[in-house]
């Protein structure tokens, strides 16, 4: 197993989940080893743009819970996978209307229709959508994190889509040739 994977593992495996809204880095060390990764580890495939490795190591921060690394890079990203993990950083940090901006840009993504098929599974809030919607995601988020429920059953289950769409908005960032929809 290869260091990305590893450091891939460890973020799937953390235990709680990460918070919608973080309090903090979950782990310093992990995110000396993200910042240590070099491009060629994170080009999966010959391929791969260079700014989708620049996308990954923003993805793998906010998983860490390192937001304001990960802003530093997904601001400079100018295109749809940059402006998702802009979104979702500030989302995660609370700030619900520049998240909506940034999401504005991302535009009818393809990792959508893979991300609702698995999320409706598992919250009746997003059943009804019939796409996935990242507005009503954001607004499902600011509900419970606005009403202290982050602990709840309703903020668990919005965990789990979290972590769902960053495990494969970091599968498109690393390589688009072997994304699955």
């Amino acid at each position: 197993m290869n260091k990305l994977d590893r450091i891939i593992e460890r973020l799937q495996k953390r235990n709680p989940i990460p918070l919608l809204c973080p309090n903090g880095i979950w782990d310093l060390e992990l995110t000396k080893e993200i910042e240590d990764l070099s491009e060629q580890q994170l080009e999966t495939n010959e391929k791969t743009p260079f700014v989708l490795p620049q996308a990954a190591t923003s993805g793998l921060l906010l998983w860490n819970d390192d937001l304001v690394k990960s802003h530093n890079i997904s601001q400079d990203l100018s295109n749809e996978i940059g402006s998702f993990w802009h979104g979702l950083m500030h989302r995660r940090e609370g700030d619900f209307s520049n998240a909506k901006y940034w999401y504005s840009k991302v535009g009818d993504h393809p990792v959508y229709d893979s991300l609702y098929e698995k999320a409706w599974q598992l919250s009746e809030v997003v059943r009804p959508w019939e796409k996935w919607d990242p507005y009503q995601f954001i607004d499902a988020v600011e509900h419970v994190v606005a009403n202290g429920l982050e602990e709840t059953g309703e903020g668990e289950q919005l965990r789990q889509i979290q972590i769902l769409e960053m495990n494969l908005f970091l599968q498109y960032s690393l390589s688009t040739k072997t994304f699955v929809r």
